[in-house]
């Protein structure tokens, strides 16, 4: 009984001493909570809680045009009714006048309009009737000529100079021949440029390799790229004959039955096919070849007799040129060019090009001209030099002048991921007067400049005949 009772006392207590405990736990609970919970409390009243909520133009864009609430204007276009608002679709200059003008449909509560250009599609609509209604709009790049065709129609300037930044952006193989025709059928400058720009860059050396992208090239087209002087060549201009000789076979075998050159050795015609009836349509953008560097080597000649597409007539006057010019050099009259305007350089300079795939010393030679020049050319890490050669067991002719005159352009051109321009150094003209063996440098490379590299180089070796008068 004792026992029993000492017992229960003892539990007794540790029962007290541990609520008493829990007491005290509780109480320091209690008396650090306060603070604590307070602290708590103002971090959260001090915490931006964000919601995004419907903005003006969202509220506008999904009530008044996806719903077509409170409409006072019916457009029929394409088969389908647009329910719209005059107040808003008038931000369009050729709604604006429709309805203020003494047009008929100024007081029409339903209009008809007439679509003709193939370009324009019910999703262009869409996106353009929409941009009205917003404050933002996202194009996507495979869209963009359509929505450039329904935003040239309807003169939102906004959505034009959205399209116009995003075909700049996105040229490339597959979009540059659209984009150019769009450009020229909408008017849109920078974007014809930009295109124009980037097949001068591209043609020879990456895009006559893709028959399929040359025929997408118009007859007009080409002509205006063999034209130009900024075209780069890669090698010698006889290189831009030979792509030529790709575009046709693309344009004329459509179905690509025969291979290239099969093509060309079984031809049917019998004379000059470019001087034919048939050939007329294509003959453009030979024409536009400087004639006068497509005979300088005899093994060319032959290809061209071989080829029969260039009428015997067309090459009578560059035959004529060049013999002149070999007979003015042999007789001393000329040892190449002291000045020339910079437009008369654009037009009869010789045009050539290499492609530089990887940094290292790279030299090579151009002879072809057959003026008597042998140029050996040096590319290393950080200069571009010409030389002039003299070897004296040369199998070239050979001009004895102890000096030779010759201007110069060159263009070193390193591009990005969609072979557009990231960044070009120019040499702009330089006039060399070279003894011989002698080697100048003409640039110090930009460490900006990045592999592959592409090397254009325009030249003038003789003096032009018409400033034969000024130069004796």
């Amino acid at each position: 009984m004792g026992n029993y009772g000492s017992r229960l006392l003892s539990a007794s207590n540790d029962a007290v001493n541990s609520v008493y405990a829990r007491g005290r736990k509780r109480k320091c609970i209690e008396e650090d909570d306060p603070e604590d919970e307070c602290s708590f409390i103002e971090r959260t009243m001090q915490t931006p809680k964000r919601r995004k909520l419907l903005t003006t133009a969202q509220y506008i864009y999904r009530t008044l045009f996806l719903e077509e609430k409170g409409s006072d204007i019916t457009v029929l276009m394409l088969g389908k009714a647009w329910k719209l608002h005059k107040v808003y679709i008038s931000q369009s200059p050729y709604f604006e006048s429709m309805f203020s003008g003494s047009w008929r449909e100024a007081n029409e509560k339903v209009v008809n309009v007439e679509i003709s250009d193939p370009n324009i599609t019910l999703d262009s609509l869409t996106v353009v009737f929409g941009s009205f209604y917003q404050d933002e709009i996202s194009v996507e790049p495979k869209d963009v000529i359509s929505i450039l065709a329904t935003a040239t129609l309807f003169q939102s300037q906004g959505l034009i100079d959205q399209c116009t930044e995003i075909m700049a952006e996105t040229t490339n193989l597959k979009t540059v021949v659209p984009y150019y025709n769009a450009a020229v059928s909408y008017g849109v400058p920078k974007v014809k440029y930009t295109c124009k720009t980037w097949l001068e860059v591209n043609l020879m050396g990456y895009g006559w390799l893709h028959t399929s992208f040359l025929r997408e090239i118009s007859a007009e087209l080409m002509t205006e790229l063999v034209a130009s002087p900024n075209l780069v060549a890669i090698q010698t201009e006889f290189c831009i004959y030979m792509m030529l000789r790709v575009w046709l076979y693309a344009h004329v075998n459509d179905s690509e039955a025969l291979p290239l050159e099969e093509f060309y050795s079984r031809h049917m015609w019998t004379k000059p096919f470019l001087g034919t009836r048939e050939g007329s349509e294509y003959a453009a953008p030979f024409k536009a070849l400087r004639l006068k560097y497509l005979i300088l080597n005899y093994q060319d000649v032959k290809i061209l007799k071989y080829d029969n597409l260039i009428p015997d007539d067309w090459l009578y006057e560059s035959y004529k040129e060049q013999w002149l010019h070999l007979l003015r050099i042999d007789s001393n009259q000329d040892i190449g060019p002291k000045s020339i305007t910079e437009e008369v350089f654009s037009q009869d300079c010789f045009r050539c090009g290499r492609q530089i795939e990887k940094p290292g010393e790279h030299a090579w030679r151009w002879t072809a001209f057959h003026f008597g020049l042998d140029l050996v050319v040096n590319l290393d890490l950080t200069t571009l030099k010409f030389k002039r050669y003299n070897r004296v067991d040369t199998e070239h002719i050979k001009a004895n002048h102890n000096t030779h005159n010759l201007i110069i352009k060159v263009s070193l051109i390193s591009l990005n991921e969609q072979r557009q321009i990231k960044f070009m150094q120019n040499s702009g003209l330089v006039q060399l007067s070279l003894f011989k063996n002698e080697e100048r440098q003409i640039m110090s490379l930009d460490k900006d400049l990045t592999y592959p590299i592409y090397v254009s180089v325009n030249m003038q070796v003789v003096t032009p005949l018409a400033y034969e008068a000024n130069e004796k």
